[in-house]
């Protein structure tokens, strides 16, 4: 039997247990949680910005306002929305809006290239777009036939407030892409209300979130870890805050911000908590005294790490490492790593994922002697599907045994021995090396143990006529790629060793802060003589950009290189390979064989396939 799957976005197959509301649709929605909150703390401060600062009461007038004018601007219920996010209560005000007007919302950022959001909004059936002024300029006008400017709209007395019934659970609420690392083309996921509603109030039980916290706004707004911020402090009567300087990139900037503003939860991506961590250990500084629980998620976790995070930071501090996918709806596993729980992990062992919140169900499928399998999620939180993508949907969402439908979510767990799940490896990254089925996480999990290494990717790479090896991708001060492969040789089996070892100063991310693993994959196999060429056509670039000799593993901005010179090397580079390349990139790669690289991984790379750059999960 096939799952079920949304023929349009007007409405779900029915789903059983449906509880009718009074107004005759069905309101167990995050709109309700937070028209109930309203009525009790209409005073309490919602969102905080510099310079702003919005109660509930506020927060709801505006929405409502805006909802009654979004009709009369082309937007008709079911309809899809693109906003045009940026961190601001006005785009706030916009998720609210859409969803008060009956419509579902789709986040754009209009940082990303004009083809990837032509893309985005296309896949998306997106016709309308809104948000601030200064965030749709960004946008290119073939992204949508009409633009709404928020601010306009909200001056707009226009008709008088009417009396509306809130949404029904089973209609979508928002359209979200995944990151599209496994596929290269990101993916729009289908969430109804229902779905945002019950992930919402789990994770506040399992965070125990309150109205006297203050939630750090961090994660980009066009990623889903963002819902976990917002609809974790809208629920729960919290006060999200929105402070720029927390996104520096700065460690000691982002911990100022956190003691400025009096935050007292962040959610961060692992990869910029290890930064943290690395921090705190070196300089011994305290986190401020505001904090009370930081969780993390979206890459797997050293072990290490958490022991280094649990001897620099008090007990008091909860740790709380997370899992969940997209197409899960927030978070659906949870794990305490603070204080005792971290400090009994051991070195090198995988630290678990915890276990499912209350809302989740749970099957390991087809599990080995230990119990080891693929992780299977089930609940009242799952997305419908893949918009307009039946066979993919079907392929992912599963019919579940005791009833309803479960997702497949690729991962590779096992039953440790308390019953918390520990997540072992992606099951489509396991690969033969020398006819020996690997999986290149145990290679990475032992590289993180490296004490100068502060990332690591390992992807297989095929080189003409041979056969799968492992390339490794590391990241740190003072790493030699001979070392690190004799170091891994006296701690792992030669097939796990790495043939080869590349070192970079950072490694490529997604937007929601994990390795971007297509862009290394397709450096990896790039062929070396091709490589080899670039890398002297881009030190030759650079050499007469510097007007001096540039080797290729010459640090551009050690020889003399600044934003100028910067810019006109990518003018310079553009000309020559058709590649946009950014002054970020310029900075994180610095030497002409990095650029090279990443030239030539963009060059394989389709235009609407290049993943913007950013933070979030």
């Amino acid at each position: 039997m096939s799952p079920s799957q949304p023929a349009s976005l007007t409405r779900e197959p029915p789903l059983p247990a449906v509880r009718p509301s009074p107004s005759g649709g069905d309101d167990d929605t995050v709109l309700r949680l937070l028209r109930d909150r309203v009525a009790r703390t209409p005073d309490r401060t919602a969102v905080e910005s510099p310079g702003s600062r919005l109660t509930y009461g506020e927060l709801w007038n505006r929405a409502d306002r805006l909802a009654e004018a979004l009709p009369r601007l082309g937007v008709r219920p079911g309809g899809a929305v693109g906003v045009a996010v940026d961190r601001s209560w006005q785009s706030v005000c916009c998720l609210l809006a859409v969803l008060r007007a009956g419509a579902h919302y789709v986040p754009l950022d209009g940082g990303y290239p004009p083809g990837h959001l032509r893309t985005m909004a296309a896949s998306a059936a997106v016709d309308t777009v809104i948000g601030r002024s200064a965030a749709l300029s960004r946008f290119p006008e073939s992204v949508a036939r009409h633009r709404v400017h928020v601010d306009l709209a909200l001056a707009d007395p226009g008709a008088p407030p009417c009396a509306r019934p809130l949404p029904d659970e089973r209609t979508p609420a928002y359209v979200i892409h995944t990151s599209g690392s496994s596929t290269g083309r990101p993916r729009p996921v289908v969430v109804p209300h229902r779905a945002l509603r019950t992930a919402a109030s789990s994770l506040g039980a399992e965070c125990a979130f309150t109205a006297d916290d203050r939630i750090l706004s961090f994660a980009s707004m066009s990623w889903d870890t963002f819902g976990e911020e917002l609809y974790g402090a809208l629920s729960s009567g919290a006060a999200l805050v929105m402070e720029p300087r927390a996104h520096s990139g700065s460690v000691p900037g982002f911990l100022a911000a956190v003691e400025r503003r009096s935050v007292t939860v962040v959610d961060l991506p692992t990869s910029y908590w290890r930064e943290m961590v690395d921090h705190l250990s070196a300089t011994r500084e305290p986190l401020p005294p505001c904090l009370r629980l930081v969780i993390i998620g979206g890459e797997a976790v050293s072990a290490e790490a958490v022991r280094a995070w649990c001897a620099a930071v008090p007990d008091r501090v909860r740790l709380l490492n997370t899992y969940g996918q997209t197409e899960t709806v927030l978070v659906t596993h949870a794990a305490e790593l603070g204080g005792p729980h971290g400090r009994a992990l051991t070195p090198g062992a995988p630290v678990p994922i915890g276990r499912p919140l209350a809302h989740v169900r749970q099957r390991i499928i087809d599990p080995g002697p230990t119990g080891r399998g693929e992780l299977a999620v089930g609940g009242a939180s799952l997305a419908w599907g893949y918009l307009d993508a039946p066979a993919a949907t079907a392929a992912r969402f599963v019919p579940d045994p005791d009833g309803g439908r479960m997702y497949l979510t690729g991962d590779i767990v096992e039953p440790a021995a308390d019953g918390t799940l520990l997540y072992i490896c992606r099951k489509d990254r396991q690969v033969k090396i020398r006819g020996i089925r690997v999986e290149p996480e145990e290679t990475e999990r032992m590289l993180l143990t490296h004490p100068r290494l502060t990332d690591a990717a390992v992807v297989a790479e095929r080189p003409d006529g041979g056969t799968d090896r492992l390339h490794a991708f590391v990241a740190g001060p003072d790493l030699d790629a001979g070392a690190l492969r004799a170091w891994l040789g006296e701690r792992l089996p030669a097939h796990l060793v790495p043939a080869r070892v590349s070192v970079r100063r950072t490694l490529p991310t997604l937007p929601n802060g994990k390795v971007d693993r297509t862009m290394l994959t397709e450096a990896a196999h790039t062929e070396p003589d091709r490589l080899s060429r670039t890398v002297q056509e881009v030190s030759d670039l650079c050499g007469a950009v510097l007007d001096t000799a540039c080797g290729a593993e010459d640090d551009f901005f050690d020889k003399g290189g600044d934003s100028l010179l910067t810019t006109r090397l990518i003018s310079r580079v553009y000309r020559r390979y058709d590649v946009e390349l950014t002054y970020v990139d310029v900075f994180e790669a610095r030497t002409p064989a990095a650029v090279a690289e990443l030239i030539l991984a963009r060059a394989t790379r389709r235009p609407e396939r290049q993943a913007p750059r950013g933070h979030g999960r």
